[in-house]
């Protein structure tokens, strides 16, 4: 086999497999029939949010989480800042927390939904030097005026 083969079928195994884990990833969210088109489209957006949510983090990306925020978000983050805070100190904390545990990779594992609640849990890893660690994180959003806005976040 020639060095150009190699790195072609070495190219083509990469591309199925990164494929492969980005059709897997939503296995967290099971799709249900729903009895009209506005129900659906509620759950969609729900998903979307979770879905920004997730790539905020996995990008470290703020803005992207923050958009969501609800008035008063509960935060549990690495059993350090536990109770309420408003949007601005909760962009802060997040941010500080993205900053010390430099993101390996998100992803969501199982999710659940209900009229007005939705919950998430994935797992946040994290490089500290050369070692990479696991924490469960846990996001949920509340339906309001016909948006889905965050009102937990915890990643322990």
């Amino acid at each position: 086999m020639s060095f150009s083969s190699l790195i072609l079928t070495f190219c083509l195994v990469f591309i199925f497999l990164d494929a492969q884990d980005s059709t897997s990833q939503d296995k967290w969210w099971k799709d249900k029939k729903y009895k009209n088109e506005s129900t659906k489209t509620k759950y969609e957006q729900c998903k979307k949010t979770f879905v920004d949510v997730g790539n905020g983090l996995s990008y470290s990306n703020i803005g992207q989480i923050s958009q969501y925020f609800s008035s008063l978000i509960f935060l549990d983050v690495f059993g350090n800042e536990k109770g309420f805070y408003s949007p601005s100190q909760t962009e802060i904390i997040l941010t500080t927390f993205m900053d010390n545990f430099t993101i390996e990779s998100f992803r969501y594992k199982s999710s659940s939904r209900y009229s007005s609640y939705a919950s998430a849990k994935g797992v946040y890893e994290y490089r500290k030097g050369s070692a990479v660690s696991k924490l469960n994180a846990t996001i949920s959003l509340k339906f309001k005026d016909r948006n889905w806005y965050i009102d937990q976040i915890m990643i322990n």
